[in-house]
This record gives structure tokens, C-alpha cells and sequence, in this order.
């Protein structure tokens, strides 16, 4: 966790005819395929085809490989109106991918649109996740309603597309209001399956969607600036140094939430390893306590030490996640690189869930939390989920 400067800091529906919110893509995806003869480019049309004009924003989320999975991306394309959002989902499979918004902690709470295409027919189904780490349920089992307007799909030589539209504001209970121009946090998955209720065995991670942004496909990238690289290898050794001083902690606390986040800790960091090798870095070896960066170090250290009680643990890992937070935020910032955005972002949002994770553990046994590097308005804002 290194603090820039102080130690230094990843995606969603009625139809008709909709004018896009903004210019025209600078180029469109070669993986996505694209309607030659569009009858009115900028028409929202849920056929599976990505048509030039349809959507004004885009991501691309690296799903890394690790823990049992073998990886795959996930390119998500929307566009918003005064009322309704428009979403597409590929990816590489033709099983079921899934989006979900604004988890509150871990996936609990998250507003889930899941959709698979069998044969020439899409089912997109209005889900909601209900504990920490799922189930999900279709928002009507659940007493909700079903809001997704339109639907459709296509699946062709291995890859799948979802489309679909809903209201930014559906009134029930297991949606979240989306708001346009905002950032909205998500977790995202894919499935080699077909059946919606098997777990999802491809890719998984969170993510942030930049809804103000126009976007409608990836941009180039050129080659990273030494900042970058130095950047990059600071945020693999921060999410290591973080694992590390977990599963310590696990030792001497047995508190569960250690080894939770310790694993969530595994995911991150293999994002981080995918994003290096994408860009032709070497990954840098590792031995565990031990850091190249000093602030890092003296950081692990000092916490271990501080650490003689589970309440004093999980301070001390509440500080950790503050430093993430902050780390990852000032790397966004000094970036236009998409990819890094992506990453960097996923990494962010879960590195918010561990702090609110840590803090409400904290809370449970008696203690208390008071933010030492993020500002007092930030930390209000990432507890109020």
C-alpha cells in the first residue's frame, strides 16, 4: 500500500429510437461484430450484433486466471437516455455471463442481469444476490419483478452477446438506481454452462463502469511510461504485502475474514500479473514479508508487531485497505490507459468491500474505526454501502 506520496494506489435496457450521447467511436473492436448495413446507425435493436452507434461507452474487464479458473475477459457497451439503460455483454463462451451492480459487501445486495443464448433464443433473467457470497434468486422468487424491458442475444464461433434494457430507476426493491455519469461498481462472471443456476467456472472480478464516459470501443495502447511500470510493480507488492499480513493475522486471530480477504487478496493479485503479461513485463519474484519497496516493509512490519489482539488485527488491516484505496485512486487518476483503468478499478472496489468487511467485523466484536489516510467524507462515503 503504498501512499503517492505517502506509502503509493474494473464492467448495463423499452426500445427504440435513441440519439447517441455523444461522437461517434474513434474504432470499433475487432472481436465484436459489427452490423455492415445498419438501417439507422444509433438504432438500439437486442439482436446480439454490436451495430456502429448503438452504444456510447465501453469496457473491457480482464477476468485473470487463478484459483481454478482459466480467465476471460468480458466487454461490456452501454448507452443511457433519460430513462433507461442499454447494455451489452460478450464474452468468450457459450455459456451464461452475468453483470451485477453496486454490491454492498463481497456480492451481497447486487442487482444481477444473467443471460445465456441456446440455439437462436437469449434468456436474460433480473437476479439478485442475497448473502455475502450468493446465492442468486430471480428478483420475482424474492417478491420483486422482473424489469428487464428487452432482451436479446446471438451466439456465434465460441462467443456470446447479451443485450438488454432496463429502467435507470425500476422502483423495486432488489434493483439499484442507476445514475448516468456516475461511476458504478460492479462483480461480472462467465460460465462455460447453460443452466443459469450453476457457478460460474471461466472468469469472475470486480470492476468499475465510468458511465460519463464516451467510449464505444477500446482504444489503442502504446507502450507504458516508466511511471506506469514502476506504478504497476507497486500495487502487485502492496496487494502481496496485504495477503501476507492477512494470513499472518489468521494465524495468531483464527478470525475467519482473513482468510476470506487473504483469498480475494490471490484474485487481485493475479489481475495485476495478467495486466503485466498483456504488456510484455516480467513479474517480479516474490517471497513472502519481503518487499522491494521500504515503505511497504516497514509497513508490514510495524502492523505485525501492533497486531497483539484481533481487534488490534483488524485495525491494523482496515488501515491496509485505506492505503489500497488511496493507492489505486492516485493510479487512476495519473493514467488514460484503459487497460490500467480497468484493472486498477476492479482492484479498488474490492479493496472498499475489505475495508467496510474489516470495519464491521471490528464493530461487531466492540471496536472502533477512525480513518488515518483516507478523508473523513471518503470513508462515509465507502461505509454508507
Amino acid at each position: 500500500m503504498k501512499l503517492l506520496p505517502l506509502i503509493l494506489l474494473t464492467a448495463l435496457l423499452l426500445s427504440g429510437c435513441v440519439e447517441r450521447e455523444g461522437p461517434g467511436p474513434e474504432a470499433v473492436p475487432e472481436a465484436v461484430e459489427v452490423a455492415e448495413l445498419p438501417a439507422e446507425p444509433g438504432v438500439w435493436n437486442p439482436d446480439g450484433v454490436i451495430a456502429e452507434g448503438e452504444y456510447s461507452g465501453y469496457a473491457l474487464l480482464i477476468g485473470p486466471e487463478g484459483l481454478g479458473y482459466p480467465g476471460g475477459d468480458l466487454e461490456v457497451f452501454w448507452r443511457t437516455d433519460d430513462d433507461h439503460l442499454y447494455m451489452a455483454l460478450r464474452g468468450e463462451t457459450t455459456g451464461w455471463m452475468a453483470i451485477g451492480f453496486d454490491p454492498r459487501e463481497w456480492k451481497k445486495g447486487a442487482d444481477v442481469v444473467i443471460g445465456r443464448v441456446d440455439g437462436k433464443e437469449a434468456v436474460v433473467e433480473d437476479q439478485y444476490i442475497i448473502d455475502f457470497f450468493g446465492p442468486h434468486f430471480p428478483d420475482v422468487e424474492l417478491g420483486g419483478t422482473d424489469d428487464i424491458l428487452e432482451s436479446g442475444g446471438l451466439e456465434k464461433d465460441g462467443a456470446t452477446v447479451i443485450e438488454f434494457k432496463r429502467r435507470l430507476k425500476t422502483g423495486d426493491d432488489f434493483d439499484r438506481a442507476i445514475t448516468p455519469g456516475e461511476d458504478l461498481s460492479i462483480i461480472w462472471s462467465i460460465s462455460r454452462s447453460q443452466d443459469l443456476k450453476e457457478i460460474h467456472d471461466v472468469a469472475r472480478a470486480e470492476g468499475i463502469l465510468r458511465l460519463g464516459e464516451e467510449t464505444a470501443g477500446p482504444s489503442a495502447t502504446g507502450p507504458l511510461s516508466a511511471i506506469h511500470r514502476q506504478g504497476m510493480a507497486f500495487i502487485l507488492e502492496e496487494e502481496r504485502m496485504a495477503r501476507d499480513l492477512y494470513l499472518e493475522f489468521y494465524k495468531t486471530t483464527r478470525l475467519a475474514v482473513f482468510l476470506d480477504v487473504a483469498d480475494s487478496e490471490e484474485i487481485h493479485i493475479a489481475s495485476i500479473l495478467t495486466l503485466m503479461e498483456r504488456r510484455g513485463l516480467p513479474a517480479p519474484a516474490e517471497s513472502p514479508g519481503v518487499y522491494a519497496d521500504k515503505a511497504l516493509q516497514r509497513m508490514y512490519e510495524d502492523l505485525l508487531a501492533a497486531a497483539d489482539s484481533p481487534e488490534a488485527a483488524l485495525r491494523a488491516a482496515a488501515r491496509v485497505e485505506e492505503a489500497s484505496v488511496h493507492d489505486l485512486s492516485t493510479e487512476i487518476e495519473g493514467t488514460l490507459e484503459p487497460d490500467l483503468i480497468s484493472v486498477y478499478g476492479g482492484l479498488m472496489v474490492g479493496s472498499e468491500k475489505h475495508l467496510r468487511t474489516f470495519v464491521r467485523v471490528l464493530e461487531e466484536r466492540g471496536g472502533e474505526y477512525t480513518p488515518a489516510i483516507l478523508s473523513q467524507e471518503e470513508f462515509d462515503r465507502i461505509l454508507r454501502y
